[in-house]
């Protein structure tokens, strides 16, 4: 062993709290999980996921 730590996991980033809405959300959103009749999902984004998105963002950013 080199005696190094490790890095801190990304589940412990200041952030992840932010991912996990954001997925939570487009993941049972019927906007967001919205698929034609080949079951291919149309990429739509409704408001709330454009503002978690937002949150998420930002809190990569540390802001």
């Amino acid at each position: 062993m080199s005696g190094r730590e490790h890095p801190p996991s990304s589940v412990d980033a200041p952030w992840a709290a932010a991912f996990e809405r954001l997925v939570d959300h487009c993941m049972t959103c019927l906007t967001c999980t919205a698929t034609d009749d080949q079951a291919a999902n149309l990429r739509l984004t409704c408001p709330e996921a454009v503002r978690l998105n937002r949150e998420y963002q930002d809190a990569r950013r540390g802001a």
